[in-house]
């Protein structure tokens, strides 16, 4: 196999029938093309690229950033219902946090000087402030699209999923929600419940589930690519 570089690209030819361009989760470019291609037609080709590369190349750059592992110091960003707040750390007696929306999206974590320096406690406070939020708020909207869908559940629950905003379990009749979603804006969460409750009248992902959220979501698909294809319901 060959390799060339074509405006800073290396492009690898291969026995294709066309270019192929990828850029992978550790962003990484990846070009293949046809091993008798003209490289001024490669050229074009990337130049015709070159928007959508930066752009992807940013968004994977965002996802890194927002993976990071958090310290849990002042200046940090931390989501709180689909906004970006900066976390300020204080000292004080009581261990607690409190959201500011007035001139700046500030979370104030405050703690005692025994745990000042202690990213792993607190972690757990800001996470138990997080899950307080998410079972209230999502039971709230929880009962208002049992409402309007004219349904009911025996159990509802939030809690850590690592691969799934919510599922739900239409025997039981049980819903499950992600805590990591009170993070997320109030439509995509307005989304996910609406999407768990659906599944009471249709178990799995056919025509006809997909009919039904539409009727009272005609913008559902909006919501689906906002909280990303890498989570699945």
């Amino acid at each position: 196999m060959k390799t060339e570089k074509i405006l800073g690209y290396e492009v690898h030819r291969k026995k294709v029938k066309n270019i192929n361009l990828r850029i992978k989760e550790n962003m990484q470019i990846y070009i293949s093309a046809p091993e008798n291609l003209h490289s001024d037609y490669i050229k074009n080709f990337l130049i015709s690229k070159e928007k959508w590369i930066k752009n992807v190349l940013k968004k994977l750059e965002k996802i890194k950033e927002e993976r990071k592992e958090k310290e849990y110091i002042t200046g940090e960003i931390h989501n709180f219902l689909g906004q970006k707040y900066v976390l300020i750390v204080k000292l004080g007696n009581i261990n607690r946090v409190a959201l500011k929306s007035d001139k700046k999206n500030e979370i104030i974590l405050t703690v005692n000087s025994d745990i000042f320096d202690n990213s792993e406690e607190k972690k757990r406070i800001l996470e138990k402030w997080y899950f307080e939020n998410a079972k209230k708020i999502f039971l709230e909207l929880l009962k208002k699209w049992m409402e309007i869908l004219n349904e009911d559940v025996k159990k509802f629950s939030v809690k850590p999923l690592s691969k799934k905003w919510g599922f739900c379990n239409y025997t039981k009749r049980y819903v499950t929600l992600n805590v990591e979603l009170i993070k997320r804006t109030p439509f995509e969460i307005e989304y996910v419940i609406l999407h768990e409750l659906a599944h009471l009248k249709y178990p799995n992902h056919g025509k006809g589930f997909y009919n039904y959220v539409e009727k009272y979501m005609p913008n559902y698909r909006n919501a689906e690519k906002m909280l990303n294809a890498k989570h699945h319901y």
